[in-house]
């Protein structure tokens, strides 16, 4: 199944991202609060867009699924990515 068919149940209703940096290096940002506009995944495969507004989004990367996951519980759904070359994790929280 594709990542878009996977999410879009989200697209329209209140999201949460959080990118922690795995260094240290760089401050870790607050969680930002977001509803979910869209959805679409670059030409290459490599990164999912999940835009804010018609034209911000976050890039997360695609790793395959040793390093992307969805996980689904009660408390709802989370999205994790890791980039191991720039040392970020990606968590975006859905059903909240």
């Amino acid at each position: 199944m594709k990542w878009e068919d996977k999410l879009s149940r989200w697209l329209g209703t209140q999201i949460e991202v959080n990118i922690e940096d795995q260094a240290g290096l760089d401050p870790v940002a607050p969680p930002k609060k977001m509803t979910l506009e869209k959805i679409s995944i670059t030409d290459n495969q490599e990164y999912m867009q999940i835009y804010m507004n018609e034209h911000q989004f976050i890039a997360i990367p695609l790793r395959g699924d040793e390093f992307t996951s969805l996980v689904c519980s009660d408390e709802g759904s989370v999205l994790r990515s890791s980039d191991i070359s720039a040392q970020l994790v990606y968590k975006v929280h859905f059903g909240l």
